[in-house]
């Protein structure tokens, strides 16, 4: 069920974003469900092998380190890492926005009628 709520908010806040830059909704939905869910995966490799190191590779083979405040851990760094994938998009959309409404190359030269 926490799954299911993260996936929604993903949704919700990648797609209004979305809309509003005029963007392709679906990508950016995939976008953000891939960075929460790659991020997560990555977070734990990297922590079973940390782990592995220092306490040894039995630990993590025997499932010392499965627990759902791992699991928990995880999703949250993993969630972190989502929203700071949606601020770099926001921050993108601002830039092309803000490009878009400077005056184009083609009104260098033309003078200019008050």
């Amino acid at each position: 069920m926490f799954g299911f709520l993260f996936i929604y908010w993903i949704w919700k806040g990648f797609s209004n974003l979305a809309i509003s830059y005029n963007k392709n909704k679906w990508k950016y939905f995939i976008i953000g469900l891939v960075s929460y869910f790659g991020f997560s995966f990555v977070i734990a490799v990297v922590f079973m092998v940390i782990m592995g190191f220092v306490s040894g590779f039995d630990l993590v083979e025997n499932g010392e380190y499965d627990s759902p405040g791992y699991n928990i851990f995880f999703s949250i760094l993993g969630g972190l890492c989502c929203y700071g994938v949606y601020k770099l998009l926001e921050r993108k959309g601002e830039k092309e926005r803000e490009l878009a409404e400077k005056e184009g190359i083609e009104s260098i030269g033309l003078i200019e009628e008050n």
